[in-house]
């Protein structure tokens, strides 16, 4: 079998032509072509998100939406956000304040997480009650053409915070499976009102918080399962350089909470590979791997590997006020007890730009014994909150068309253009200095739940 179809273990997957697929470079082309696929989508319009932000360019992308409320009666439109991240600002800043503008015409869903209950629910305060867990796929469909990212719709990820952004287009089977994901995961969320207020979906049957969590996490597994198990079943890749199929894709959803791994699974038996002939690269604006993720690319895969992360200068919380001016060191001394473990085939590197921060995360695989190449691209930022705790969408792009792959191989070198090499004398810069209580809390193998605060 071939060695990159041997990880793909039995996924389920939808064709595509590869000329259809489009990466988008700049946060300003995302931003661009959010508002052209707004102005041009007359059937759907599904937004999955962690939450809007409330500046100019957020107000405008709402102004193209409602617009298109008005001039389209047919339009279908639904947009899912945090309910935690969503309200967080109070009443005039929040995201709600913008998002009941599109009331009733459109739906506004806010996915409540069902762990945040009792005591807990009581007595944490804003913000620390995110790490508990939160809606975090970034899905952004409108008719057949489905845009994935980690990008939030906020103006930094229009302007300076680099994520990555992929287009599939025209494809009808793709978009209509991410919208019924959306709409399972809506009907099992609270919805907004024009009013402002909110309250639980008529199809929620059990409450989130108030009820029974079995009983929650059943309701909601069974509709998300539904979803998926609506995919046609796995086939054999074909090899045979036919243009029609050379060209699938595999969504993975990550729902820890509700027992659904198919991220997990999925990078379990890559990060396993004792493929010698794989080349890996990984990136995330936040280094925080699983124990299990960070024991098998360590120590027991066979493949080379490249880490890329956020610098301490492209971490959000870089010269940050009070506790989070700390988060950037919290981050280096993991990456440190990393870098003293990981074999001599794996390598790492940090994002540095001038002005920037980094949020970019996915994967990029290929090998030398197999005409295929594949890229991961999504929400997920690989670490314990992602696999347990967030909803997260990610989508497996498998391809053997040479014009894709020399675009895939293409957007991984501009993003390797801003990186240097993470040495041992790295970490005696004094951009890299760690507090001795930080460097005790890293080694005790403490999660880092503080990236849920940078989202």
């Amino acid at each position: 079998m071939d060695r990159i179809e041997h990880i793909l273990g039995g996924l389920r997957s939808i064709v595509t032509n590869a000329d259809c697929v489009k990466i988008i470079e700049t946060p300003q082309k995302f931003y661009e072509t959010l508002i052209k696929l707004t102005r041009d989508a007359n059937e759907r319009i599904i937004l999955s998100t962690l939450y809007l932000g409330n500046g100019i360019l957020e107000r405008k992308l709402i102004n193209e939406l409602e617009a298109s409320l008005i001039r389209l009666p047919q339009l279908r439109m639904n947009i899912l956000v945090d309910y935690l991240r969503g309200t967080r600002e109070g009443e005039e800043k929040s995201s709600i304040a913008l998002l009941k503008r599109l009331t009733p015409r459109a739906a506004v869903h806010l996915f409540h997480t069902p762990h945040l209950r009792g005591l807990l629910k009581r007595f944490l305060p804003e913000r620390t009650n995110e790490i508990v867990g939160l809606q975090h796929m970034k899905l952004y469909i409108f008719d057949d053409n489905v845009l994935i990212t980690g990008a939030n719709l906020s103006a930094s990820y229009f302007t300076c915070r680099q994520d990555r952004y992929v287009l599939i287009e025209g494809n009808r089977q793709l978009a209509d499976f991410f919208e019924r994901l959306v709409d399972a995961v809506s009907s099992c969320s609270y919805i907004l009102r024009s009013d402002g207020s909110i309250e639980i979906d008529p199809r929620c049957e059990v409450h989130p918080y108030r009820e029974k969590l079995h009983d929650y996490v059943s309701l909601i597994r069974a509709r998300v399962l539904n979803v998926l198990d609506s995919l046609p079943p796995a086939k054999p890749f074909p090899l045979d350089g036919a243009s029609d199929s050379d060209t699938r894709v595999y969504p993975l959803v990550q729902m820890g909470m509700f027992s659904l791994n198919q991220e997990n699974d999925f990078l379990i038996r890559l990060f396993s590979s004792q493929d010698n002939s794989s080349t890996i690269t990984l990136t995330s604006g936040y280094f925080n791997f699983t124990d299990d993720y960070g024991c098998l690319i360590s120590k027991r895969g066979k493949y080379t590997m490249d880490i890329l992360f956020a610098s301490p200068q492209a971490n959000g919380f870089y010269n940050g006020s009070g506790l989070s001016g700390y988060i950037p060191s919290l981050y280096v001394a993991v990456s440190e007890l990393f870098f003293r473990t990981m074999r001599s085939e794996v390598r790492m590197f940090e994002y540095i730009r001038p002005g920037w921060t980094y949020h970019a995360k996915g994967l990029w695989i290929e090998s030398r014994k197999s005409p295929l190449s594949a890229t991961l691209v999504g929400s997920s930022n690989y670490g314990y909150r992602s696999v347990h705790r967030d909803l997260e969408a990610q989508l497996l792009i498998v391809t053997s068309n040479e014009h894709l792959k020399n675009r895939l191989k293409s957007e991984h070198n501009r993003l390797m253009e801003w990186s240097s090499i993470v040495e041992l004398s790295t970490f005696l810069r004094p951009d890299h200095a760690v507090p001795r209580w930080m460097q005790w809390y890293s080694s005790k193998g403490l999660s880092l739940d503080v990236s849920s605060w940078m989202q």
